[in-house]
C-alpha cells in the first residue's frame, strides 16, 4: 500500500471520534501498566553488587507488599485493553468497508445497513469485504435479522416474523381456510456466532415458530468454514438453494402476503434438510459473477410427521415431504438425495440460475419411488425497481405411479361413494407437477410522506401473476389453478412493511362443492384442503425485521 493511502486510512480513523479516544485510552493504559523499578532495590551509588542495607531492604519490602494487591488491577487493565482493541478492529473493518467503495460504482451496503424490506437480493449481491462473516439475506447473505455478523463479532441475534389476515378462501398449502381468521404466521428468532476469527469459521441458526407456537422448527443450524470467496464448506441443518424463494423466503422479503404457489407445493418452501455442502462465488470478467452450490443431503421424505403418505400427492404436492422434525433425525433409505445451483451474473443487479434436486423418497423395505425437481430463476433489482421470476418442474417415478394419471373420477353429491372414490384420488401420488410466476413491484417516496416516514420508508404497489399445476398429465383438474395477485405495501421504516392484497383465484376445472374439514384436508373424507378453495379473497399482513 502506498504512503498515501496510508495517510488517507490514518486521515478516515482520526475521524472517527471513537476512535481517537480509543487510541488515547490505549496510550494512558499501557503507560499505567508499564513496570517501574522500585530505587530501594539498587543501593546508593548505583552498584547492583552492593548489599542492600537495613533501611533500604525494609523500603523494599514494604514496597512488595503494596504491589502485591495490585496484581487484580493489573489483569483488569489487560482485560480492558483487549476490549479495546477487539472494539478498534471493528471500527477498522468499517473504515474500510467505506473506503472500498469507488466513487461513481454500484455500492454495497455497510455491515450494520440493511435495504429497505420487500427488496429480496440474489446471491451476486452478497457484499466482498472481508470484515463481513456472515451477510444477511437483503445483501444476498444467510443471516435473519438486520445487521451483518462481523468477522470481529462474538455472536449476534436477530430475526423476523410477520402477523395476517386472511379470508376463507385464502391458505398457505393445507394450513388454514374456511373461515376468516387472524393468524400470527411466523416468529423466527436467528442466532449467529463467529466460532474461529482467523479461519472464518461461523455458526448460523434459525428457530421458527409457526401458527402462533403450534409448530417450532429448527430452521436452520450449521457450522460453515468460509476457506476462500471461492470456496466454503457448510454441514448441519441447512436450506438448500432450489430455486431463489427458497432461500430468500422471510416475511419481510416476500413482496406479497402469500408465498408464491411453487413455493407451497413444489418446492416446499422453506425446505430444509440435513447434509453437507460446498459453494462459493467467482468474479469474472466485465464484472459478471459466477456462483455455485452443491448439498448432499437425507432428501425429502414419503410420509409426513404423522406417518402418512401425504407428500408428492395430487392434494398437497412435496409440502410435507420435509418435516423437519424427522428429516434431520433419521433418513428413511440408504439412499441420499444431491442439490445444486448455478448463478450467473452477467451485470450488476441481474442474475439468472438454475436448480436440481434429485433423491429417493420412500423406505428401503419399500418399492423405489424418486423425485426429480428441475427449477429456473432470475432476479432484477435496480433502484426503487424489483422483477423476480421462476419456474419450477417435478417429475415423480417409480413403483406404483403412472406415467399419466386417468381422468378423475365423477362426483355426484347424493352419493357418498363418489366423494370417497374423488378423495383417494387426490390423495393418491402424481407423476409430476410444475408452475410458474412472475411479480414485481416499484418502491415510491411522495412528498407527503417524507416526514412521517423513516429514510428508508416508502409505499410500493405490487402484483404476481402465478400457474401451478398439482397433476400435469390432466388439463382440466381443478387443483390446477392461476392466480393473480395485486395489492400495496407501506413501509414507515426500513423494519416494518404492511402489506394489502387480494387475490384473484381461478380454477383449470370446476371445483366440486364438497363439505370440507377447516384447517387441514381430511383424506378418505374430504377432497378439499378448505371450504371456499378457488374462490376469490383478501389477505394482509405486517412484516417486521429486526
Amino acid at each position: 500500500m502506498s504512503l498515501r493511502n496510508y495517510q488517507l486510512r490514518i486521515t478516515v480513523l482520526l475521524q472517527q471520534p471513537r476512535v481517537v479516544f480509543a487510541g488515547f485510552a490505549l496510550i494512558i493504559l499501557f503507560s499505567m501498566c508499564a513496570p517501574v523499578l522500585p530505587q530501594g532495590n539498587v543501593p546508593d551509588g548505583g552498584n547492583p553488587n552492593q548489599m542492600p542495607s537495613s533501611k533500604n531492604a525494609d523500603a523494599s519490602k514494604q514496597t512488595r507488599d503494596q504491589a502485591a494487591p495490585q496484581k487484580g488491577d493489573v489483569e483488569q487493565l489487560r482485560d480492558e485493553v483487549k476490549t479495546l482493541r477487539s472494539e478498534l478492529e471493528r471500527l477498522r473493518a468499517l473504515v474500510e468497508t467505506k473506503g472500498n467503495e469507488q466513487p461513481g460504482a454500484s455500492s454495497q451496503p455497510s455491515p450494520t445497513e440493511v435495504g429497505p424490506v420487500g427488496t429480496p437480493q440474489s446471491t451476486s449481491a452478497a457484499p466482498d469485504n472481508p470484515g463481513v462473516a456472515v451477510a444477511t439475506k437483503t445483501q444476498g447473505g444467510d443471516l435473519s435479522g438486520l445487521g451483518n455478523l462481523l468477522r470481529t463479532d462474538r455472536i449476534t441475534i436477530g430475526g423476523y416474523g410477520d402477523f395476517q389476515f386472511r379470508q376463507s378462501s385464502i391458505s398457505e398449502r393445507a394450513d388454514g381456510g374456511g373461515t376468516p381468521t387472524f393468524q400470527n404466521t411466523r416468529f423466527v428468532l436467528g442466532v449467529a456466532a463467529v466460532l474461529a476469527e482467523k479461519q472464518n469459521i461461523v455458526f448460523n441458526s434459525e428457530i421458527e415458530y409457526e401458527f402462533g407456537s403450534r409448530e417450532i422448527h429448527v430452521a436452520q443450524a450449521y457450522v460453515e468454514w468460509k476457506v476462500r470467496p471461492e470456496f466454503a464448506f457448510r454441514g448441519g441443518i441447512i436450506v438448500p438453494a432450489i430455486g431463489r424463494f427458497n432461500t430468500y423466503h422471510d416475511s419481510y422479503l416476500n413482496l406479497t402476503t402469500i408465498r408464491p404457489l411453487i413455493n407451497q407445493f413444489i418446492v416446499p418452501s422453506a425446505y430444509r434438510d440435513t447434509g453437507i455442502g460446498i459453494r462459493g462465488k467467482f468474479k469474472l470478467p466485465r464484472k459478471m459473477k459466477l456462483s455455485y452450490e452443491a448439498d448432499l443431503v437425507n432428501g425429502m421424505q414419503g410420509t409426513n410427521a404423522e406417518d402418512q403418505p401425504t407428500p408428492f400427492s395430487r392434494l398437497l404436492g412435496q409440502s410435507s415431504a420435509a418435516e423437519p422434525g424427522t428429516i434431520a433425525f433419521q433418513d428413511p433409505n440408504r439412499n441420499k438425495a444431491v442439490v445444486g445451483r448455478l448463478g450467473l451474473s452477467p451485470i450488476p443487479d441481474l442474475e439468472f440460475g438454475t436448480s436440481l434436486y434429485n433423491g429417493r423418497f420412500n423406505r428401503s423395505s419399500e418399492p423405489q419411488q424418486s423425485v426429480t425437481i428441475l427449477f429456473f430463476d432470475a432476479s432484477y433489482h435496480r433502484g426503487a425497481l424489483s422483477i423476480n421470476g421462476e419456474y419450477g418442474r417435478s417429475n415423480i417415478v417409480g413403483g406404483g405411479i403412472p406415467r399419466r394419471s386417468p381422468a378423475p373420477p365423477a362426483v355426484n353429491l347424493a352419493d357418498p361413494d363418489t366423494i370417497t372414490e374423488l378423495a383417494e384420488f387426490v390423495a393418491e401420488r402424481s407423476p409430476g407437477q410444475d408452475g410458474f410466476y412472475v411479480e414485481g413491484t416499484y418502491r415510491l417516496r411522495p412528498r407527503l410522506l417524507k416526514g412521517r416516514f423513516d429514510e428508508g420508508g416508502y409505499i410500493a404497489p405490487v402484483a404476481r401473476y402465478e400457474v401451478v399445476r398439482l397433476d400435469r398429465t390432466i388439463p382440466n383438474f381443478y387443483l390446477n389453478r392461476s392466480r393473480t395477485t395485486l395489492g400495496l405495501n407501506l413501509a414507515p421504516s426500513s423494519t416494518v412493511i404492511l402489506k394489502l392484497n387480494y387475490l384473484f383465484n381461478h380454477t383449470f376445472g370446476p371445483a366440486p362443492r364438497v363439505p370440507a374439514g377447516i384447517g387441514g384436508a381430511l383424506f378418505g373424507v374430504s377432497p378439499l384442503p378448505h371450504v371456499d378453495f378457488g374462490r376469490n379473497g383478501f389477505s394482509g399482513s405486517i412484516a417486521y425485521v429486526f
